[in-house]
């Protein structure tokens, strides 16, 4: 491969593997083991409504009485027209005032950044370079990962084990959240989420929809905490705080502990019991089931067709007949949905068991890469905590 050609396709994989580490829950039929890292990052946190603001057609007398000749000046003028639609839908469909809608988009500010690095890259002839899983779960694993991890288990273990206890999901998986999205708050993002998530409105039509849903609810949530939206900042998709919900999921699922800084919402920038509880919240809506296993490595050498099981999710039981046995059983029972993974590890191509845990996590990001390796850190915090 030419020199020119190789550094692109290096760095390509290098981008597609830091955005993966994104957070998302608008979850299609996940494929459970892909031939390589998807080229886009998935959608944080929250499923479009069913009629989203700004998809509606409102009559023309309609919009001509909330908007009219209002100008966008941070803008480019391909959009105002958009704009005036916008600022009218979340009039009228979501109960916004125009004092507060009409200021806060002339204040916001189109953001090319953000729109650039959620934009697709355009398809190619040349074939895929695979990215191995374990290089993608080597980066969250590395020893400065698990020294973190081992940081926040000591200041924060008390508060960990009453979450876990509470919610039933285990303080290594929360951690293993916290781990990916944001270093456990090293870095929550930079961009403003009303200007991130009204540009890839505006710029990404295949993606309307989700966007000006989640528009919408950061102006709710800004009115809510009492703060301009502005001032709300988060990644290039519109995740906030230490665990990265969108703003749509931070009013659903958010909870406040019994710890200041708590108060009427929670506060998932700087109060990790605020986090936990909240993304424990978030697993229990989206499946998660208290003491059951997330996955589990394959004993042996499986026998019988397994790539037939390799897609979609089959009883356990019929598994268990083929011949694919996990290395430590399950206890659950014979028609339990699973699915089987095939994961490059360091050994090489490796079979995975994953369980219904394994998917309520990809309800958080619906990458396969992502759920292992939120699993793979919680293992291997707890083979560090236990010496």
């Amino acid at each position: 491969m030419p020199p020119k050609i190789l550094i692109r396709t290096l760095l390509s994989i290098s981008i597609t593997a830091t955005l993966l580490s994104a957070c998302a829950t608008e979850v299609g039929s996940p494929s459970p083991a892909p031939a390589s890292l998807p080229a886009a990052v998935p959608m944080p946190r929250t499923q479009a409504p069913t009629e989203p603001a700004a998809q509606q057609t409102l009559p023309p007398t309609a919009l001509e009485s909330c908007v009219r000749a209002v100008y966008f000046p941070n803008f480019p003028q391909q959009y105002q027209r958009q704009l005036r639609e916008i600022a009218c839908h979340l009039q009228v469909r979501d109960g916004l005032p125009a004092s507060y809608v009409i200021p806060s988009l002339q204040n916001a500010r189109f953001n090319a950044r953000a729109v650039a690095l959620m934009t697709p890259p355009p398809p190619s002839n040349k074939p895929v370079v695979p990215y191995p899983w374990w290089r993608y779960r080597d980066q969250f694993l590395h020893p400065d990962r698990i020294q973190r991890g081992l940081q926040f288990w000591n200041a924060h273990r008390t508060l960990l084990e009453e979450v876990s206890q509470k919610y039933g999901v285990p303080g290594s998986i929360l951690m293993g959240i916290l781990n990916i999205e944001t270093g456990f708050g090293s870095f929550m993002g930079n961009f403003s989420v009303l200007n991130s998530n009204l540009s890839l409105a505006l710029a990404l039509p295949g993606r309307r929809r989700f966007f000006l849903h989640e528009t919408a609810e950061t102006l709710k949530l800004a009115q809510k905490l009492g703060v301009s939206p502005a001032s709300l900042t988060g990644s290039e998709a519109g995740a906030m705080g230490m665990s990265q919900f969108l703003a749509s999921s931070y009013l659903r699922y958010g909870i406040v502990w019994n710890d200041p800084p708590g108060g009427p919402l929670p506060n998932l920038w700087t109060s990790p019991a605020d986090v936990l509880a909240s993304t424990a919240n978030f697993f229990l809506a989206h499946g998660w089931q208290p003491g059951q296993p997330v996955m589990g490595r394959v004993a042996g050498t499986a026998g019988g067709n397994t790539d037939f099981f390799l897609h979609g999710k089959h009883p356990l039981g019929q598994l268990l007949a083929a011949g694919i046995r996990p290395e430590a059983p399950s206890g659950l029972p014979a028609d339990t949905p699973v699915g089987l993974l095939r994961l490059q590890t360091a050994e090489g191509p490796t079979l995975f068991i994953a369980y219904p845990n394994f998917y309520a996590i990809m309800g958080y990001n619906p990458s396969v890469y992502y759920s292992a390796t939120v699993w793979a850190y919680a293992q291997a915090i707890q083979h560090a905590l236990n010496g």
